[in-house]
């Protein structure tokens, strides 16, 4: 199994998203979004949360290809209008069932 850090590099790769449209997707600090592309994995309180945006992100990939990867030619602001869309859209056509942290 694939872990966190390697899923979330391999949406990367196929979404064409930057780290900053990832911490947008995610709606976390750019930080943390490099962190995790460095090989960390979430923990916490917040590590469900991840996990359910990243299953959103697999699922929407999969079921949205046509809106992948994101233009090249979007400005900044709608980049990130973008990406939220996409999140919105990810949230209410996608059923993910609820992650719990193992451990």
């Amino acid at each position: 199994m694939k872990t966190f850090s390697e899923r979330l590099q391999r949406a990367q790769e196929a979404s064409g998203m930057t780290g900053s449209d990832l911490a947008r997707w995610f709606d976390r600090p750019r930080a943390t979004v490099s962190t995790w592309l460095n090989g960390r994995t979430p923990f916490g309180p917040a590590a469900p949360i991840a996990l359910k945006g990243l299953a959103l992100l697999e699922a929407s990939l999969k079921t949205r290809s046509e809106y992948y990867p994101l233009p090249a030619h979007m400005s900044w602001a709608e980049r990130q209008k973008y990406v939220r869309g996409m999140r919105d859209d990810a949230e209410r056509h996608h059923r993910v069932s609820e992650v719990r942290a193992t451990g």
